[in-house]
């Protein structure tokens, strides 16, 4: 098959990005042809045709209905292209991945009202009221009942149309092996001694839950055992001055290392002892998984779709609220326990070695099968 991937950005920097990479890899490697369109590209390490769509300068708003109109004339004049698999939006007719979710479950979760307001907000609804109907998407793949469960919830797109194909992870470069051997390097660069570390990947502070797991540590300062020493290592591109305006209210600012945002995150899973994501919504977190595969017990919420796959209690923590800081704190103070916390983390090791790229391109490429 000739498989044509359309995505704004096609690089390696997110969780999103990266499924459609190895995605695309994993076509190419299969004998499919992979032809990537795409407004801005990374030089890919495998054989694949690159085309550039070009994008109106300004405003974000501006830049997505660009290239959503400028992909469709592309694609027009191509023949050759079996299928089309629209990634994180649905721009074209094809088939669609929505790895950050509906955008509508998104705003009503966030709390976001006056949308309207919002030139972006309204391109991209209306993008997916166009596509999310009877008969049009082709097909929908989410990466979470709990992504397609909000799916549905907002648009009548036949359910029989949606299918679940979770992320996968890279099982050798995330493993405890690999991540051990960073270990005593990536503490030295942070500052870390013998103290148990927390570690917080994001982009998008507020709806990760910074504030939670900074909520946290307040709570966790009257805690018997290492609990009370935790430092937090917090990763991501985001403003991280109102959490530590807040940090310092709560006399917990220097227990706190921010680190901007890291392209290779391996090093950061050596330096921590535990993954900590309270997220307000994340259709499947793949820092979870990677934390997961690396051996680290995680800690997240219920709104979030890798929770679905994860056992309270036995290969990590779920929360129902994310804003219980109180319970972030109990479980922390629960990990705090070495054997506790390698217990949980060989366990959540376990469970991610069910979670690799080639289950998810097999079950990509049966959505391909039933839409040709």
């Amino acid at each position: 098959m000739r498989i044509a991937i359309a995505s704004i950005r096609f690089d390696r920097k997110g969780g999103s990005e990266r499924r459609t990479w190895n995605l695309a890899r994993g076509l190419v490697d299969g004998g499919h042809d992979v032809s990537i369109f795409a407004a801005a590209s990374e030089e890919p390490d495998f054989k694949a045709e690159v085309n550039i769509v070009k994008i109106a300068a300004g405003p974000s708003f501006l830049k997505v209905s660009s290239f959503k109109n400028n992909l469709l004339r592309m694609l027009s004049g191509r023949s050759d292209i079996d299928l089309v698999h629209n990634q994180i939006r649905p721009y074209t007719d094809g088939v669609v991945t929505v790895g950050g979710g509906c955008h509508a479950e998104y705003l009503e979760r966030m709390g976001k009202r006056f949308t309207f307001l919002n030139p972006l907000h309204r391109v991209i609804l209306k993008m997916e009221k166009d596509h999310y109907r009877p008969g049009g998407c082709k097909a929908v793949i989410t990466n979470s009942e709990f992504s397609k469960k909000g799916l549905l919830r907002h648009y009548s797109i036949p359910p029989e149309k949606v299918f679940v194909a979770y992320n996968g992870v890279d099982l050798m470069k995330f493993n405890p092996v690999n991540i051990q051997l960073k270990r005593h390097e990536a503490r030295q660069k942070y500052g870390f001694n013998d103290e148990p570390v927390a570690l917080f990947i994001g982009a998008g502070f507020r709806r990760k839950g910074l504030q939670t797991a900074i909520k946290a540590l307040w709570y966790a300062k009257d805690m018997e055992g290492d609990i009370s020493e935790l430092k937090l290592l917090v990763a991501g591109k985001d403003d991280p001055r109102p959490f530590l305006k807040l940090a310092g209210k709560l006399g917990v600012a220097d227990r706190l290392v921010f680190t901007g945002h890291v392209q290779n995150p391996e090093s950061l899973y050596g330096a921590s002892d535990i993954y900590v994501l309270p997220t307000k919504y994340d259709p499947f977190s793949n820092s979870c998984l990677e934390a997961m595969a690396s051996g680290l017990p995680v800690i997240t919420t219920s709104q979030n779709g890798v929770a679905e796959v994860m056992e309270d209690g036995v290969d990590g923590f779920v929360l129902n609220n994310p804003e219980d800081a109180a319970g972030l704190a109990a479980a922390l103070q629960y990990l705090s326990c070495e054997k506790a916390r390698e217990e949980t983390g060989k366990r959540a090791r376990e469970k991610a070695e069910n979670f690799t790229w080639e289950k998810t391109l097999h079950k990509t490429l049966e959505v391909y099968e039933k839409v040709i």
